[in-house]
């Protein structure tokens, strides 16, 4: 009897220590989980907090490393492959944090020495400096947005000072049957192969917008600066870009497809087409002069709002509308089995205008992105004001006149 019951106080000790220790581990995950939730609550209560993520924090500082890398070596040098170490992804996060403290601040000599020096890693010239991924994509992204005209185009980034193309000019000639008289008549036909090869050279040109924010914003404001201000760039690359693409005259900026010189083929309105106006069918001869090498999902048509105004109001033959709605997207149409694009810098419908154009924009356009966006902040020039310099260089030309063309309304 004696023996159970020293058993039975042995089985009930180990049974309080099991459970002593399983409240040890408790409380740890407890007092673990309980410090986590107060870290991201002070987190989120921080004004200007825009990202509670570590891992969204560490891959904004790899992608500004990288971007670095990209800007000093070209992306073909396999010699000299991108690697980043824990010590630069923590100065390009530090310089992150730098420039949104720099937006809200006039001089840079107010910042700590840490942010400070994290800003020379960073910098071109003086007061110049690298804008990390997530904010130069709140600018860049517009140019390849899918609610953007470029995202049509196909889109290149380059390191150097400009891209080339070789242009294959034409074949040399036809084959021919052994029994024919004129067999071989063409070899040697005495044409130089390197006759047959041309060059397209596609250069970036600089972009700019400057912006000017007086002290008293800088220092006393309530909200987001750099939320506000990169709208401002954002709308100001946006617009200029766009425009540039469609009727850019080429000379120190893209060339637009609508430029007489970009040698997009213009095609007229039908002859039974009233003057002043276009029909259904001019839309579908205007597909069909496009080879159906081209013909692909990146095929469009592009016009502004009110010419798509115009064709919700036509009809087929069968009395059936040309345009119709996506079933997935009601915002999203399709005329005549193509998607339709809305372009603002398309002109309207008048006697002399391409109102409509359609092609394989991929392949007929190119945009070509050579400097990442920067930032240059310039307390001095301005008197009272800040200024905020931004720059990127952005290029764009007609790689394959051949992928599109234009209806031009008689």
């Amino acid at each position: 009897m004696g023996m159970e019951l020293v058993d039975l106080i042995n089985e009930v000790k180990a049974t309080r220590d099991v459970l002593a220790t399983g409240d040890v581990e408790r409380d740890k995950i407890l007092k673990q989980v309980r410090a986590d939730v107060d870290r991201l609550a002070l987190r989120v209560n921080r004004p200007g907090f825009d990202n509670i993520s570590d891992d969204a924090n560490r891959k904004a500082a790899i992608g500004l490393l990288r971007l670095k890398h990209d800007l000093k070596i070209p992306k073909h040098d396999v010699q000299h492959p991108f690697v980043a170490s824990e010590d630069q992804i923590a100065e390009a996060t530090t310089h992150i944090e730098a420039l949104k403290a720099l937006m809200h601040s006039a001089d840079v000599g107010r910042l700590p020495e840490a942010m400070r020096k994290a800003l020379s890693s960073f910098s071109f010239g003086s007061n110049g400096f690298i804008l990390p991924v997530e904010l130069s994509d709140r600018i860049l992204s517009c140019v390849v947005s899918p609610t953007d005209i470029t995202s049509l185009f196909d889109n290149v980034t380059i390191s150097g000072s400009s891209i080339k193309f070789l242009v294959d000019r034409g074949d040399i000639d036809n084959a021919a049957w052994a029994c024919q008289s004129a067999c071989f008549a063409n070899n040697p036909s005495g044409v130089d192969l390197a006759s047959l090869l041309g060059e397209l050279e596609i250069k970036p040109e600089p972009l700019r917008y400057i912006a000017c924010a007086t002290s008293d914003v800088l220092e006393d404001s309530g909200f987001s600066v750099e939320n506000w201000l990169l709208g401002k760039v954002s709308r100001a690359f946006r617009n200029t870009v766009s425009e540039a693409v469609m009727i850019g005259s080429g000379v120190g900026m893209p060339i637009g497809i609508l430029n007489p010189a970009s040698g997009i083929p213009i095609c007229d309105t039908a002859a039974p087409t009233p003057a002043g106006q276009f029909t259904w069918q001019d839309l579908v001869m205007l597909r069909f002069e496009v080879p159906m090498q081209f013909w692909d999902p990146a095929g469009a048509y592009l016009m502004n709002q009110r010419t798509a105004g115009m064709l919700f109001s036509m009809s087929d033959a069968n009395g059936r509308p040309i345009i119709v709605p996506s079933l997935q997207d009601p915002l999203v149409f399709s005329l005549l089995g193509s998607p339709l694009r809305i372009a603002s810098q398309m002109p309207d419908v008048a006697p002399g205008a391409t109102p409509v154009a359609y092609g394989n924009w991929k392949s007929a356009y190119t945009v070509v992105n050579r400097k990442a966006v920067t930032m240059q902040h310039d307390p001095f020039s301005a008197g009272f004001c800040s200024l905020f310099k931004f720059e990127a260089r952005l290029g764009g030309a007609v790689t394959c006149a051949n992928a599109a063309r234009l209806l031009r309304i008689k």
